[in-house]
């Protein structure tokens, strides 16, 4: 509970820092994120997935990671009919700070890109935009282990392994939630 409420307060502290954002490490709002990689869309759809106990269950065996919470919103975003793709802002803890992940998806749902909005440990820990570029066309059939398919981060390894997991596991939330019909 009380992870999905520090996510809740981050997203809300997102939304309403708006273009100006006071508060160190925090970039523009959120629908100005989704509209930056989303420029041609005329069009953002929310949809709050709830995660029922087994699809948590089978989304930790698929991704090899522990599902951190079980209320996702994934945005798609539109063009006339035409899906352009979808995205996700997600927050966890790193080390002792959270950080906030946007989460761009392919209208097939293979990674587009990954881009740190906020970020509240030592500067020197976060990803840089080179090595987030790495995870751009991968899917569900990926490992995106680091050390595996995913280069290491030197002196970074908490942020390079959290980086990792959301992707693992944001990947396959999508995929269920398409099959599903919760996600069109």
């Amino acid at each position: 509970m009380r992870t999905r409420l520090a996510g809740a307060v981050t997203i809300g502290i997102l939304w309403a820092a708006g273009a100006s954002a006071q508060a160190p490490g925090v970039a523009p709002g959120a629908p100005e994120v989704l509209r930056s990689v989303f420029p041609e869309a005329d069009r953002l759809d929310a949809a709050d997935v709830l995660l029922t106990a087994d699809m948590a269950k089978r989304l930790d065996e698929l991704s090899r990671s522990r599902i951190p919470e079980r209320l996702v919103t994934f945005y798609t975003a539109r063009r006339g009919s035409a899906v352009l793709g979808y995205a996700v802002l997600q927050s966890h803890v790193v080390r002792t700070k959270r950080e906030t992940l946007l989460v761009v998806f392919e209208p097939d749902g293979r990674l587009r890109k990954l881009q740190v909005v906020a970020f509240l440990e030592p500067p020197e820990y976060k990803p840089s935009e080179r090595w987030l570029a790495q995870f751009a066309g991968k899917g569900t059939e990926d490992r995106l282990a680091v050390g595996d398919d995913i280069a290491f981060i030197s002196g970074a390894t908490l942020s390079a392994r959290g980086v990792a997991e959301q992707s693992r596991w944001l990947l396959q939330a999508l995929r269920m939630a398409r099959e599903a019909g919760k996600v069109r």
